[in-house]
């Protein structure tokens, strides 16, 4: 009986029993020590096993590996007597077979170490014994290249196709001072466009104006009327000298990261850090002894009539984010009538301050005020950050943030001092947040006209950026300007009523690019309003960058290609040609080849 020494290892996979590497047989599963010798006289004695066909060129002149497969109750057998198939798979197919396995580990953000494990391994014995999976290396190197260019191709077709495009910039540091920024472009689908690392010395607006210049150059200036970025100095700096270089170009903030700013500057206002010191006080007293928690938890199950499942606990500010301080304030609100109450029972030994607290109704007003304060703010943080977030809602958003704020101020527990630095803060957040871009979009929103909500001062500026467009789209500026005025007025295309019912079944740039793509402001109106109004793409893909950078060392090049290929792949329709094999239709015949011995 023929042996193969050398390609003995492929007929076993490695594991671990009681401390030991062994190496278990994949036919009969017998398992041995690491040796060649005794695995091979294994092999020539195994019942489940018969002679291993050699390597033999095939067809194309690719080698083909064949491996006998065990004839299961499940398989096909070409005789009678037959107990085995051959399996093999050639060069050809072990390449499609490779980049299709990568491409799905990629795209689900699977670990490259999958393909090193044992029963993965036993698993694609079993799916094909003949094919033997990529290495970690491999998936890590010339596999995730080949993919890498293969998607970045997409990438670019697809903002070739857009007709506007935005850039969005988002950066952030780590413990050994490098900074980090992301460059996504939108077509209007966030598509990670690059990254790139340096020292915080070298990270000046000067760096990121050259960068965002450049990728504009790249993508081309025509199709680019935005670029977004987050608050930091030097990202803010950088606006002016990217509006210098192309004047139709709109350089605005996050309306999120501007938003939750608010939140931190109301939140640290000393009257409210004292209510919040103060209730966490109540909480962390009730939640460490043991009688009180009990005696909570009881009432809030029976006195009160709660399921027990549904009763309130009392929440300390874990969260880094907004929820943390209002989930606090809300479980204590809920469980006000428990805990006033328990303040009065003679039975339970609560320490003098903490009854004072509870019986305090200065202290419950401040807690419902605080919390209706903040939650309107906070949720307008969430709203913001939410995909089907606009950038004609930001004019809408802070308008009614500047009544909620003006109306909660003055029952709250913030002293007058305290309400004029929350007013100046709403000015600086609002003074960020909303550009002449954004009044135009407002006005081009068909779910918002006929709305009073602009200034006289914001409507000009609207009228100035929509000129400014039509200037640089080569489009007749007083025939843009009357299909405005047919707009606004709803006359002449837009007179019937059913063309303003469908705005509210579609995006406001589809609306344009669909049914009003005959009147000369569609082009300018579909171009503004897929502009998106936060970095909030950037978010998700930091998050990616670190959750794979902990599934294994990787280098930053490396680590750059993966969370692109990743992140793209999911974004990107696949063509109906993607995934094409890589043989003929008469290859294809014969790839997958399982004949009876």
């Amino acid at each position: 009986m023929p042996r193969l020494q050398s390609g003995v290892w492929k007929h076993f996979t490695p594991a671990v029993k009681d401390g030991r590497e062994t190496f278990m047989c994949n036919y009969c599963s017998r398992a041995y020590t690491k040796n060649a010798t005794k695995m091979q006289m294994h092999l020539d004695k195994c019942k489940e096993y018969s002679v291993v066909s050699q390597q033999s060129p095939g067809p194309d002149g690719s080698s083909s590996a064949s491996i006998p497969v065990p004839s299961f109750s499940f398989l096909p057998c070409g005789t009678s007597g037959g107990q085995f198939l051959i399996d093999s798979v050639d060069q050809r197919s072990q390449a499609y077979a490779d980049e299709s396995l990568a491409r799905a580990l990629y795209a689900t953000s699977s670990p490259l170490t999958l393909t090193d494990n044992v029963h993965w391994k036993r698993f694609f014995s079993v799916l094909r014994p003949a094919y033997c999976p990529p290495t970690r290396e491999a998936l890590s190197s010339h596999l995730l290249d080949c993919e890498y260019d293969r998607v970045q191709n997409q990438v670019h077709e697809a903002i070739g196709k857009a007709d506007s495009v935005t850039i969005i910039a988002s950066s952030w540091s780590n413990i050994k001072e490098t900074r980090t920024i992301i460059y996504i472009v939108t077509t209007p689908v966030p598509l990670f466009y690059k990254c790139t690392k340096t020292k915080e010395e070298i990270h000046t607006s000067t760096f990121i104006a050259e960068e965002l210049k450049d990728i504009i150059n790249k993508v081309g200036p025509q199709k680019v009327f935005a670029i977004i970025t987050g608050d930091a100095p030097e990202m803010i700096a950088a606006w002016s000298q990217v509006e210098e270089a192309f004047p139709h170009i709109s350089a605005i903030g996050c309306s999120a990261c501007a938003i939750q700013k608010l939140f931190d500057d109301v939140a640290s206002q000393p009257s409210i850090k004292a209510l919040c010191r103060r209730a966490e006080q109540v909480v962390r007293y009730v939640r460490e002894r043991k009688i009180l928690s009990e005696t909570f938890r009881c009432w809030q199950s029976t006195k009160i009539g709660k399921i027990s499942s549904n009763r309130t606990t009392l929440a300390l500010p874990t969260s880094s984010d907004w929820t943390g301080m209002l989930n606090m304030f809300s479980s204590l609100l809920e469980a006000q009538s428990s805990l006033e109450e328990m303040a009065i029972s003679p039975t339970l030994n609560v320490e003098a301050s903490i009854r004072t607290t509870l019986q305090d109704l200065t202290f419950w007003k401040g807690l419902s005020t605080s919390h209706n304060l903040l939650y309107f703010i906070g949720n307008s943080v969430d709203y913001m950050k939410r995909d089907d977030a606009v950038l004609s809602g930001v004019v809408d958003m802070f308008s009614k943030l500047r009544c909620h704020i003006g109306a909660s101020l003055p029952g709250s527990v913030l002293h007058s001092a305290e309400q004029k630095a929350v007013m100046a803060a709403l000015d600086r957040c609002q003074e960020f947040c909303v550009k002449p871009i954004h009044a135009a979009a407002y006005m081009l929103d068909p779910k918002h006209v006929g709305q009073q909500t602009l200034s006289g001062e914001q409507i000009n500026s609207a009228y100035y950026v929509i000129s400014n467009l039509s200037h640089h789209l080569n489009l007749d500026e007083g025939k843009v300007l009357g299909s405005f005025a047919r707009f606004s007025a709803k006359q002449g295309l837009w007179k019937g009523a059913g063309i303003w019912s469908s705005c509210q079944h579609v995006s406001a740039f589809t609306w344009w690019k669909g049914l009003c793509s005959s009147e000369p402001l569609s082009a300018v109106a579909s171009a503004i309003l897929q502009i998106p109004p936060t970095t909030g793409p950037c978010e998700g893909l930091q998050s990616h960058f670190s959750n794979t950078k902990a599934q294994g060392s990787v280098s930053a090049d490396r680590l750059q290609k993966l969370v692109a290929v990743q992140v793209n792949l999911n974004l990107l329709e696949p063509s109906d040609c993607e995934y094409a094999p890589l043989e003929s239709e008469e290859d294809k015949k014969f790839s997958f080849q399982s004949e009876t011995q």
